[in-house]
């Protein structure tokens, strides 16, 4: 088949029938949907087991929690398609992503082939398509209808959107160098993005808005969200390692410090946890001295 559909799902009932209706519906067809139930407690399992029961292309495993990267993992280790694609089972895909994204890796004969955003307001109802990190337009006209490296975005990689459901991924690109998503941190999708990106041969693009990404109302952070942020640190590491793994590390570091600096403070000020913020200013100050 051409393309594996991985989903991972956690208790979003209230939005998976919308989802997987966009992906049985695609104008490419012959797509593989595997769907990793991460241990749900509300009506998702009975959800998926009747769209399962209506398109065989659905593919259902069962795990115990034990959070998103997993979940991916074992859906690119389960994939049987040319290409590999993931979307968020609270999103949804317009029903040509695929095929689009498909002719497009086929054309340049890509490693990764990205799409823009469409970012819907969940509170709202509202859609937009303006923001530069959604909508690729961090990369100009040259960029178009063609194939190009990653180190022709070196002066801007640390700027390209991370998500991975956006982009659809050569099968054998992943597997071949090993691939997947780190366990055990949030944030984990700027690490694969990364390994992905300074791994890949040829990427291409198509500007056109073709996944929509649902954003919960822009409350405060909560203080669970809080303790996550800590994680950032680790994500850090994590990016440095591989850059220094392809020897591109000297090259970009001045960027990558920088970015990691103006990354780190940004989260910090965000912060309304005490204890949090508390040791999150410890490890700042492990790091910069200037506190």
């Amino acid at each position: 088949m051409k393309i594996s559909v991985i989903i991972p799902i956690y208790n979003t009932g209230k939005y998976l029938e919308r989802c997987l209706e966009s992906l049985i519906n695609q104008t490419l067809k012959d797509i593989e949907i595997i769907c990793i139930d991460d241990g749900s407690s509300d009506n998702s399992p009975e959800i998926l087991k009747t769209f399962a029961q209506k398109d065989k292309r659905i593919k259902v495993l069962t795990q115990k929690n034990q959070g998103q990267s997993v979940a991916r993992n074992v859906g690119i280790k389960e994939a049987q398609g040319e290409y590999i694609g993931f979307i968020d089972s609270d999103d949804w895909a317009d029903v040509t992503m695929f095929e689009k994204l498909y002719n497009n890796a086929k054309t340049y004969d890509s490693d990764i082939s990205m799409c823009s955003i469409n970012v819907f307001n969940d509170k709202t109802g509202e859609f937009s398509t303006v923001d530069p990190y959604m909508t690729l337009d961090l990369f100009d006209k040259n960029f178009e209808n063609r194939a190009f490296n990653y180190r022709e975005t070196l002066g801007f990689i640390f700027r390209i959107c991370v998500v991975p459901w956006n982009k659809i991924y050569k099968r054998s690109f992943l597997i071949e160098n090993s691939i997947f998503f780190p366990q055990g941190i949030f944030f984990e999708d700027n690490v694969f993005c990364t390994e992905v990106l300074i791994n890949s041969k040829s990427l291409s693009i198509i500007k056109e808005p073709l996944v929509f990404y649902t954003r919960a109302s822009e409350t405060s952070t909560t203080t669970g969200d809080d303790v996550k942020k800590l994680d950032f640190f680790k994500v850090f590491e994590l990016e440095e390692k591989l850059l220094k793994g392809v020897d591109l590390y000297e090259e970009i570091e001045d960027y990558f410090l920088q970015t990691k600096k103006n990354t780190l403070i940004y989260w910090y000020k965000k912060l309304k946890d005490k204890k949090v913020k508390k040791e999150y200013r410890k490890r700042l100050c492990s790091l910069y001295g200037d506190c």
